[in-house]
């Protein structure tokens, strides 16, 4: 599993923009600082409706009315459906942040709070991949709040990363994922990064279920975010 790489390594793109390493990485922080680069559930502006998926179920999931595991201690509920492992979820509403980010919301899988940051995910695997997506947006725009509650033998480091970047990262555009391995105690999502030169890029966010929610778990060592096909990614993005 790789996590989101954070070290002060920056990327020029086609149009001159200067992207750090970290921001396409966010984890499972967005996973570490990449993401590497909050959601309400009264959108703040620019929502849409999901776009189509790529993939199909392979009919293994349970459905959302039963759950083995235990909800959350914020509000969310648990299922044991894995249909998002699959295909796209299809409730998603993108909202727009303050900043400029477009974040997905779900009114069952999260997320139900947004003070001060968006958190409260369903114990799900389709919460596991809201979560990962607000990590990584949240490492980068609001880390003084969002870094905190992050988890992981690298967390204090990435900590310490974060507060001496005072490089500023350009609005990243999630395009699409792809579940790496999915448990109700870790979820790990490659997310598709579109830059504002109209290339792509993968990170991988890995998220751990600790005291009632999701947090982002960041590794010892973080890796490099590198370059994606599409094509091997579920689309889901605003």
């Amino acid at each position: 599993m790789r996590g989101l790489r954070i070290l002060e390594i920056v990327m020029e793109n086609k149009g001159g923009v200067t992207i750090p390493r970290w921001a396409f990485g966010l984890a499972a922080a967005i996973v570490a600082l990449l993401v590497v680069l909050v959601i309400v559930l009264i959108p703040r502006g620019g929502d849409n409706s999901n776009t189509s998926a790529a993939g199909g179920s392979n009919g293994a999931a349970q459905s959302k009315a039963t759950s083995t595991v235990a909800a959350g201690t914020c509000g969310a509920g648990a299922s044991d459906d894995q249909a998002v492992l699959d295909a796209a979820p299809k409730d998603t509403t993108w909202v727009t942040t303050d900043q400029g980010w477009i974040g997905p919301v779900s009114k069952t899988a999260g997320p139900m709070a947004n003070s001060p940051i968006r958190n409260c995910f369903e114990h799900s695997a389709e919460g596991g991949l809201y979560a990962a997506t607000w990590a990584y947006i949240q490492m980068v725009e609001s880390p003084k709040d969002y870094m905190p509650t992050i988890v992981g033998p690298g967390a204090d480091t990435l900590r310490e990363l974060r507060k001496k970047d005072t490089t500023t990262a350009p609005v990243l555009h999630i395009s699409g994922y792809r579940y790496i391995s999915y448990t109700p105690e870790r979820a790990t999502v490659r997310l598709l990064i579109k830059t504002p030169s109209a290339t792509y890029w993968s990170a991988d966010i890995v998220m751990e279920w600790h005291d009632g929610d999701w947090h982002y778990w960041a590794p010892t060592t973080p890796t490099e975010a590198g370059k994606a096909d599409p094509d091997e990614f579920i689309t889901w993005g605003s």
